[in-house]
């Protein structure tokens, strides 16, 4: 028994250290994806040993200090978005607030009803899609009146992506990173005070046994969106299924490329994904933002039968000037390049 113990205590252990390792797997990547579920299964096999342990030799010491070691990391990836900040009760700017629903809504998902009723009580000023067919676009054909602009993506592929606003519209691109069968799009808007802001909606593929066998394309996609930001001098917003949690690597790399903040920082988790089991939730539809626009609310909606709850955020742009452009190091735009050159060749070798 105390063998059996041992050896589950080192294996999982390691859970906490293999998404730090160079191997972009979905093997070890996926250790990234369910830290908050780990940490609690590390601490039950960590309180278990306390009780099983007869005496605290140099073997049982070394096995309950790895576990502790293990849980430390864990809480070291999760603490700092555990909500010890308080969203603000009433936005500085609050006649400008700009409602925001983002939603990977299951291409096979035939409750389409339930995504007009959720968009008719919210009022979303910006309504972001993913996985959005035709059959989807005509389904939603009946919210176009109340939605002035859209941009439509349609794709049976599982990347089709719709966008819809009551803000103005300016200028409006999609963009094909690493793949033409992966839309990203690229909006500018103006809320009601004329501010300009651009929105980004990304949906990059996972690290899956279904879908790519590493993170590469994933990363690079994100890499170059951030590379596109750092060049802008608007206020950005970018969502989306980013098929990767927030206090992953390659999302804080992206991060300190794009030069924007992490909406969920000190504000909760908000597991997204999947809807169930609850208990295996993990943030995988993220918000990040410039520092020019102000984060009122964030937090998930109801379920429309999708394998993803759809994500809510309320913002409005409270500083327009406090962005600019900004050139990263050296050193961040080289691993940048380099991530986005492996995706490339990834791409030539999955797909």
């Amino acid at each position: 028994m105390i063998t059996t113990y041992i050896i589950i205590a080192i294996i999982f252990s390691s859970f906490s250290f293999a998404p730090s390792l160079p191997s972009s797997h979905w093997s070890f990547r996926i250790f990234d994806f369910i830290r908050l579920q780990m940490v609690f299964i590390q601490a039950l096999i960590f309180i278990i040993g306390l009780f099983i342990f007869k005496d605290f030799n140099t073997l049982n010491t070394f096995v309950l200090s790895l576990l502790a070691i293990a849980i430390l990391t864990q809480v070291y990836f999760i603490a700092p978005y555990l909500p010890f900040r308080k969203f603000t009760d009433k936005s500085p700017n609050n006649e400008a607030e700009i409602k925001l629903i983002s939603v990977n809504v299951l291409q096979k998902n035939k409750n389409y009803k339930s995504l007009i009723q959720l968009v008719e009580k919210v009022k979303p000023a910006i309504l972001l899609t993913m996985e959005t067919n035709e059959t989807w676009e005509q389904e939603m054909h009946e919210i176009e009146e109340k939605y002035a602009y859209n941009f439509k993506i349609p794709k049976e592929n599982r990347y089709g992506m719709h966008f819809y606003s009551n803000l103005k519209i300016i200028a409006c691109k999609v963009h094909y990173f690493i793949s033409d069968e992966r839309p990203a799009i690229e909006v500018k808007l103006a809320d009601k005070n004329q501010n300009e802001f651009i929105f980004y909606g990304v949906h990059p593929p996972p690290p899956s046994p279904t879908e790519k066998p590493t993170a590469k394309q994933k990363d690079a996609e994100l890499m170059q969106v951030g590379k596109l930001i750092a060049k802008q001098e608007l206020p950005c917003i970018v969502t989306g299924d980013f098929n990767n949690v927030c206090w992953s690597k390659s999302a804080k790399v992206f991060a300190k490329i794009s030069k924007l903040k992490d909406a969920r920082l000190g504000r909760g988790i908000h597991g997204t994904f999947p809807v169930k089991p609850w208990i295996f939730r993990f943030p995988l539809d993220l918000l990040f933002v410039s520092k020019a626009i102000n984060v009122d609310k964030i937090g998930t909606l109801p379920s429309i039968g999708s394998d993803h709850l759809p994500f809510y955020a309320a913002f409005n742009i409270s500083n327009p000037d406090a962005d600019s452009k900004h050139t990263p190091s050296k050193k961040l735009k080289k691993e940048a390049d380099r991530i986005i050159k492996a995706g490339k060749k990834a791409h030539k070798a999955e797909d």
